[in-house]
């Protein structure tokens, strides 16, 4: 941060009554936190999400070569999701191993899903109008 920055953020500070720079301290940290939880949780999110389309393609280009089979998963099988946890928090407090079966599972269910709904594949293959 510049020295400016700081000197700013301390005249707004110096301002305030000490029973309130307590408040803003404490209103700073929280802040702060969720500020830190939230990059972790994008950073973690990214990573997830590109290794799951680089897994996705590859296993399309798998199936298309005969190299492998679709997997006959029940879609309506009850697998836990990111939904299930009420913040995301407490969903980043679970170990990585766990967060990544979570999504690993989602995304076998998404596959499956993809590869049986060929309407989305005639929007992709068929042409755009503007009116």
């Amino acid at each position: 941060m510049s020295s400016s920055a700081i000197a700013t953020l301390v005249k707004i500070m110096e301002s305030l009554p000490e029973t309130l720079q307590d408040r803003v301290v404490e209103h700073l940290r929280e802040y702060l936190e969720d500020l830190r939880d939230e990059e972790q949780w994008n950073f973690s999110f990214q990573n997830t999400q590109e290794s799951l389309i680089r897994a996705a393609k590859r296993a399309k280009q798998e199936i298309s070569e005969g190299k492998a089979q679709p997997l006959d998963i029940d879609i309506a099988l009850e697998i836990p999701t990111i939904a299930n946890y009420p913040s995301r928090r407490e969903f980043m407090q679970l170990s990585l191993e766990e967060r990544r079966n979570i999504l690993a599972k989602q995304a076998e269910v998404m596959l499956q899903h993809y590869q049986e709904d060929r309407q989305w594949q005639e929007l992709e293959a068929g042409d755009l109008i503007d009116y």
